[in-house]
């Protein structure tokens, strides 16, 4: 009588798969202050690549003497993602993203008359741009992903800095 042992594992990662992620993080300047909180959606196209589908808010906030300036973003994000390195069971992976970016920056809350009687030069506007970024993401179960992720993004027509690099951790669902 032979007796077989082998392992199984759950199928991870496979084309068409719909992921759906949220996803929270800190920009460069102040930690408290200025932070992203976006949603999303991957779908796999199998070995670990998966296209990529977002939508995030950032805000930002401007010391201005005795007040602050808040600046907010909407931004639609569409990219892809490659498998870099990844484990056997594929219970770690590493993967680096590229993408385009479109939104709308609103400055002082559209306002820009300042309590003290200044202007702000820079108005609301729509912004755009290219983004990058490594994540690493580990499998908590067959369903659930945690996910760290270092990005940044170049973003024209803005009122900030051309670079925007953030820190981030998410969660993803895998339908």
């Amino acid at each position: 009588m032979l007796i077989f042992s082998n392992s199984l594992t759950a199928q991870r990662m496979f084309p068409n798969q719909i992921g759906v992620e949220f996803n929270t993080g800190l920009l460069q300047q102040e930690i408290i202050k200025n932070y992203y909180a976006g949603v999303g959606m991957v779908i796999h196209s199998g070995k670990g690549d998966y296209s990529t589908y977002s939508f995030e808010y950032v805000r930002r906030i401007i010391d201005y003497k005795d007040t602050v300036i808040s600046v907010e973003t909407y931004m639609g994000l569409g990219g892809y993602s490659f498998n870099l390195i990844s484990d056997r069971s594929r219970n770690f992976v590493i993967n680096a993203a590229l993408y385009g970016i479109g939104g709308y920056e609103k400055n002082n809350s559209g306002n820009t008359a300042l309590y003290d009687g200044a202007q702000l030069i820079s108005e609301s506007s729509f912004i755009y741009g290219a983004g990058g970024g490594l994540s690493l993401e580990t499998y908590l179960s067959d369903r659930w992903v945690l996910i760290v992720s270092g990005r940044t993004k170049l973003l024209w027509n803005t009122s900030g800095k051309l670079l925007n690099p953030s820190l981030g951790i998410g969660i993803r669902f895998n339908l």
